[in-house]
């Protein structure tokens, strides 16, 4: 995420730099799930970690469509100005030095008539906000039940998640200077006979007292998609609204992502390389 307010310069992404070799990618280490609590836990986030590492794996061949909606609000939650914009975007992942990098890359497709001028939220890398989940992250974040609910018409276990600090943690964000870690919490609505996640609400504190920001918010919501060629739906992203507010300031990014498709062959945007 970058914002420019005040002569400020942030950066918030989620998974910049992660993972270990793909060697990990299905391993689910057999101590560090079992100590966080009852079996029910524990079944449920063995068959999150399992579906979000296939997540890692798959949606490195898929391109979509990301509709951006930007918007700046009053203090009473009406749009002062906003723009909306439109890209053709991927996720690429690729190995450097023994890790997997994860970068967004974008492409637009729909420019508005006029580009704001004013201070407007640019927020990326929210697709992958499932990472929290990758057998990667197990040491780094606490899970608890938290009840249940029905959303989509299935029943869902919501697990709720802390990250323990000194730990990896899929979330950064920058203001002036290197890449600094984001503690990460929320609940996320799993279903415990597939490990299907249907939605992730997250909240993130900077750690940094003169940073400016309030709060920042995530809710991420995910749904059935019918690839070509595939017999079973996969659950993607379908949207995230993203939140940031200062004691006087407030942003909202909400993106819509569709219209996914694999990719295997070459690609026309800066840095893809050929599949």
């Amino acid at each position: 995420m970058k914002f420019n307010s005040h002569g400020k310069r942030w950066r918030l992404a989620t998974t910049t730099s992660l993972l270990g070799r793909v060697a990990f990618l299905c391993l689910l280490a057999a101590g560090g799930v079992g100590a966080q609590g009852p079996d029910e836990l524990h079944q449920t986030l063995v068959k999150a970690q399992a579906t979000v590492a296939r997540f890692a794996d798959d949606f490195s061949y898929l391109r979509y469509e990301e509709d951006i909606l930007q918007q700046k609000l009053r203090n009473n939650e009406k749009v002062a100005y906003g723009q909306e914009m439109v890209y053709d975007s991927m996720i690429r992942m690729r190995f450097e030095n023994g890790k997997l990098k994860v970068d967004e890359q974008r492409m637009m497709e729909k420019k508005p008539r006029r580009v704001e001028a004013r201070p407007l939220l640019n927020t990326y890398g929210f697709s992958t906000l499932a990472m929290i989940f990758h057998p990667y992250y197990e040491s780094s974040f606490r899970f608890e039940l938290g009840g249940n609910d029905v959303l989509q018409g299935r029943s869902l276990v919501r697990v709720k998640f802390a990250h323990l600090p000194g730990t990896p943690t899929p979330a950064l964000y920058q203001m002036i200077g290197p890449d600094r870690p984001l503690e990460v919490s929320g609940t996320a609505w799993i279903d415990p006979d597939s490990g299907d996640i249907y939605r992730i609400d997250a909240q993130y504190e900077t750690g940094v007292a003169d940073a400016g920001v309030k709060t920042i918010r995530a809710a991420l919501t995910y749904g059935p998609i019918q690839l070509q060629d595939e017999k079973a739906p996969q659950f993607l992203p379908v949207s995230a609204t993203i939140d940031l507010e200062t004691a006087r300031q407030h942003w909202r990014n909400v993106h819509h992502f569709s219209d996914y498709r694999k990719f295997r062959v070459a690609m026309n945007m800066p840095g893809v390389e050929t599949q």
